[in-house]
């Protein structure tokens, strides 16, 4: 099982292929004990890359080479954005967080995030993408990830909605707690296209406990 300076301390040059079919696996008990009905499938584009498909089975991450016809949905990056996740300056951005919570160099704790079935379930049937783009200015990098709902083909480079913000405002949210919704309509987000659509899907999946 997985300690928590070998989660911090993963290499930047880890493969999308080691991770998902080594890494993941091992993870310890930080993520909610429910069983998903459905899996989550990830695309890492790019050389290197793949699809796998992650799906929650009593607590553990079940994860299956190649994606499923019937994802709830799918999350699309590059692999320079995989890589900062795993081994680079997102990755120092999770590390801030947890001093920022009182818990410097802790596991997150995943495990109480209100998530329910039903609400997976929900989720597959929303129409439309998601972008997230997180920008570091220091290194003049901006990070995307598409969050397709549902099984449809995923477009990395068109979305419905664009959300972007820097990348250190998110340990100051996560320090506060803040409510994601809340996040969303402060002046630090910037948010294109359809604006209800990122609203209307973090109220399906985490109900009152989005606003």
């Amino acid at each position: 099982m997985m300690d928590a300076q070998t989660f911090w301390s993963q290499p930047r040059r880890l493969t999308p292929a080691r991770f998902f079919d080594e890494n993941v696996p091992d993870l310890p008990d930080i993520l909610p004990q429910i069983t998903a009905p459905r899996a989550v499938n990830v695309h890492v584009l790019g050389s290197g890359g793949g699809v796998w498909s992650l799906r929650l089975v009593a607590g553990r991450c079940e994860v299956v080479v190649g994606g499923v016809p019937d994802a709830i949905c799918q999350i699309t990056c590059q692999r320079s954005a995989f890589r900062e996740i795993v081994g680079g300056s997102l990755r120092d951005r999770g590390l801030a967080v947890m001093a920022a919570i009182g818990r410097p160099g802790a596991l997150p704790d995943l495990r109480r995030m209100p998530l329910e079935i039903h609400r997976l379930e929900a989720i597959s049937h929303i129409d439309g993408s998601v972008a997230i783009e997180v920008e570091d200015r220091d290194m003049r990098e901006v990070h995307r990830f598409v969050i397709t709902f549902g099984s449809g083909a995923p477009d990395f480079d068109r979305a419905t909605t664009t959300v972007r913000f820097d990348v250190d405002e998110w340990v100051g949210w996560a320090a506060q707690r803040r409510p994601p919704i809340g996040v969303l309509r402060g002046g630090k987000v910037r948010v294109s296209g359809d604006l209800a659509l990122p609203v209307r899907a973090l109220r399906a999946l985490l109900g009152a406990h989005a606003e």
